[in-house]
């Protein structure tokens, strides 16, 4: 295997899969509506079919996933976990199309492409393909043998992807691990290691009118709330029972079985703040924060993220929002929320104890709807696969941030629950503004992303070999 031959071909043809990925961003594909997603699909499948693979569409009860398999007789394979759905392009502040994919030069970080999809995640599976592509070229096959697992429903939670699991369980079985291409640099240009993920339980509540008071069918005329409650007061008044002044979590019960990081990752995780690999204003810079929720050492803030469990708000809303003035009593006020669960939190237990905390601050009519349930997910430093990754950081010049949890939620659960493999997120590169406007990567990123697929590649086959 010439490693090296891989990375000039990758250099040399470096414009041409740029291109490339930009195509695959300008296509729709937002899960919640449908738009683009079997395109999307039908496209995926045919690059794994162009790359001398097999691939097929395979229909669950929601959105396909996209199964393929390139068998070029290796003595190792590797699932590749990938998600081709997108969110929604609909908040304010894009400065381009933001299905346009347009390459814009952004302060601090030169040229960028900016698109939905950028960095979450259709910009490094992209370019992972780019990556096999290159291989294929210059040695005529892969370093392992590849199954692909390619979902369209992960920004809904991944609502069918267990579905798909059970049916193709035998033929996903025959990897060793799973590999999530994806862009971990952030803005200092540090790359991290995530050992697992947070769980995730996304909800809504919503008030209506009804015995307690409140209009039952449309809203009234706002003047009648001299006479006649608002669910959207209601909705206020239950929701600050849930939290605290300083938004701790009130609601008895939700935290049962909540464990504390190891000795071991805490230990870790001081030592990299000691020596300087996390620093939160970085992350206050590019995020627009000025104050972090928690005061205290810099190990007790950053422990914070990786071990608490959140309660969060992510819409609020009832009644008039329009321009100018219209007085109006609503007869519904709704919000939608998302809990993320630590290791041993059940999403299960979490949403009985938001219902039981409900029912015993007299809210029973307050209806919880249940959209999205994660489990919480852990995988060992130790691991083959993620030494490969820490090593591939580690061969250009990187050291990475060792992350005990990921803050945010994937479905690394099926893999570990499922079929009992360990697995690893990553690769060079930079992008930000997920689920925001304006959604970018880096285009210098893009080969050092790709160029640092090929060193996992090279030190999964060493490591391996051992």
């Amino acid at each position: 295997m010439d490693w090296e031959k891989v990375i000039a071909s990758l250099e040399d043809n470096f414009t041409e899969d740029v291109e490339k990925i930009r195509d695959i961003l300008r296509i729709p594909s937002v899960s919640y509506t449908g738009e683009g997603i079997r395109e999307t699909a039908e496209n995926l499948a045919n690059i794994i079919r162009d790359l001398g693979g097999t691939s097929e569409l395979v229909e669950t009860s929601g959105h396909p996933v996209v199964f393929g398999e390139i068998n070029d007789d290796c003595e190792h394979t590797l699932l590749i976990y990938g998600m081709y759905d997108v969110m929604p392009a609909d908040e304010e502040g894009w400065t381009v199309e933001p299905w346009a994919a347009e390459i814009k030069d952004l302060p601090k970080f030169g040229k960028c492409i900016v698109s939905r999809g950028a960095v979450n995640t259709k910009g490094p599976l992209a370019a992972f393909f780019n990556v096999l592509k290159a291989f294929k070229t210059v040695n005529g096959k892969l370093p392992v043998n590849l199954i692909f697992a390619i979902e369209g429903e992960e920004e809904m939670g991944s609502r069918h992807f267990p579905e798909f699991l059970e049916q193709y369980k035998d033929k996903l079985s025959k990897a060793q691990a799973v590999l999530f291409p994806f862009f971990e640099q952030d803005e200092e240009g540090v790359p991290s290691i995530t050992l697992g993920t947070k769980g995730l339980f996304y909800f809504e509540l919503i008030a209506t009118g009804g015995k307690w008071g409140g209009p039952q069918s449309r809203g009234i005329h706002g003047s009648y709330n001299a006479w006649v409650k608002n669910p959207a007061w209601r909705l206020v008044q239950a929701l600050s029972t849930m939290i605290g002044p300083d938004e701790e979590i009130l609601v008895e019960g939700l935290k049962d079985g909540m464990k504390p990081l190891s000795d071991k990752e805490y230990t870790e995780l001081k030592k990299q703040v000691e020596d300087g690999l996390f620093d939160d204003k970085v992350f206050k810079e590019n995020y627009d924060v000025q104050t972090l929720k928690y005061d205290g050492e810099p190990i007790e803030v950053w422990e914070k993220l990786f071990s608490q469990p959140q309660l969060n708000i992510d819409g609020i809303f009832s009644g008039y929002s329009g321009p100018e003035t219209k007085t109006l009593l609503p007869h519904k006020a709704t919000v939608k929320m998302d809990v993320r669960m630590v290791p041993n939190m059940e999403p299960d237990k979490v949403e009985q104890s938001i219902r039981n905390h409900l029912d015993k601050h007299g809210y029973e009519d307050i209806e919880l709807k249940t959209y999205n349930k994660y489990y919480w997910s852990k995988v060992s430093l130790e691991e083959k696969v993620v030494q490969s990754m820490v090593k591939s950081y580690q061969s250009m010049g990187k050291e990475p941030q060792l992350w005990p949890l990921n803050p945010g939620s994937a479905p690394y659960y099926v893999f570990e629950q499922y079929l009992k493999i360990p697995y690893v997120t990553g690769g060079m590169g930079h992008g930000s503004r997920q689920h925001s406007s304006d959604e970018y990567i880096t285009v210098d990123g893009i080969l050092e992303f790709e160029k640092s697929m090929v060193h996992f590649f090279r030190n999964y086959l060493e490591l391996n070999s051992k």
